[in-house]
């Protein structure tokens, strides 16, 4: 199974309701990762045809506001696990959900999947769930399929990754990718981290932390990063900020 140049494997499927949103489309891909705080980006990613939030938004959600000169204002497109206690953190402002134009699940829904597609179909914006087959083998679920790449890599990668790999599949103009850390590049610490500092004693993270669970590996998702830039057609598509260009940056060389 080839998936450094089929991101999720041959056998993937292209939606054809996600395409026709993000089809020729300059896309932000905006994680809240605190390292982009102080860098007023948020005119340049409030810029795209269209700009995606991955987990936790810092702006608009619950009505917070104050982040939006560096993490942009406009959230058109929620990319999130929206496992259980993620839905219990969105019920909190479900207005605020259910404004968005699309919402897409790159994380493996498993013995959920009835719990889920009913929140789903009541919230009532256009989603699409990648199928747990290309993320992490379920014997039960998926019926002896191989889960591609948690096998290929060890470990599940994070949502917001899966989302990258995702949207290499479809033809999308270019992802600018800023806000994602990869956990502080594996360091897992709460500064560096997904989370604003201020964020870590409140709402859901109070409860469950920093997600650092053994599952996670982020240093293979940053390898597997790397092997997925070294490839030219992915690159292109690509455009990193400042904060990965340290890290990915000679491979545009």
């Amino acid at each position: 199974m080839d998936l450094i140049n089929n991101t999720l494997g041959d056998d993937y499927v292209i939606d054809e309701s996600l395409n026709d949103i993000v089809k020729n489309k300059k896309i932000a891909y905006v994680g809240p990762a605190p390292n982009i705080q102080g860098k007023s980006m948020g005119r340049h990613i409030d810029s795209h045809d269209i700009v995606m939030r991955v987990g936790d938004p810092p702006v608009g959600f619950m009505g917070q506001t104050g982040k939006e000169v560096d993490y942009g204002s406009r959230s058109d497109i929620l990319v999130h696990s929206f496992n259980s206690h993620d839905r219990t953190h969105l019920a909190q402002d479900l207005d605020w959900v259910r404004n968005r134009k699309f919402l897409i699940q790159p994380m493996v829904r498993s013995s959920e999947t009835p719990t889920i597609e009913a929140w789903f179909s009541e919230i009532g914006v256009p989603s699409y769930n990648v199928p747990d087959h290309h993320i992490k083998s379920d014997d039960h679920w998926n019926k002896g399929k191989p889960g591609y790449l948690y096998d290929y890599l060890g470990s599940l990668p994070n949502t917001g990754f899966i989302g990258i790999l995702t949207l290499l599949n479809y033809d999308i103009d270019y992802l600018y990718i800023t806000g994602l850390s990869f956990y502080n590049m594996g360091g897992w610490d709460k500064s560096g981290n997904c989370y604003f500092d201020e964020w870590y004693d409140q709402l859901k993270n109070k409860t469950f932390g920093l997600n650092e669970s053994p599952m996670h590996q982020p240093q293979n998702d940053i390898k597997h990063f790397r092997d997925i830039l070294s490839v030219e057609k992915h690159r292109n598509k690509i455009v990193l900020d400042e904060y990965l260009m340290e890290y990915f940056g000679d491979l545009y060389e």
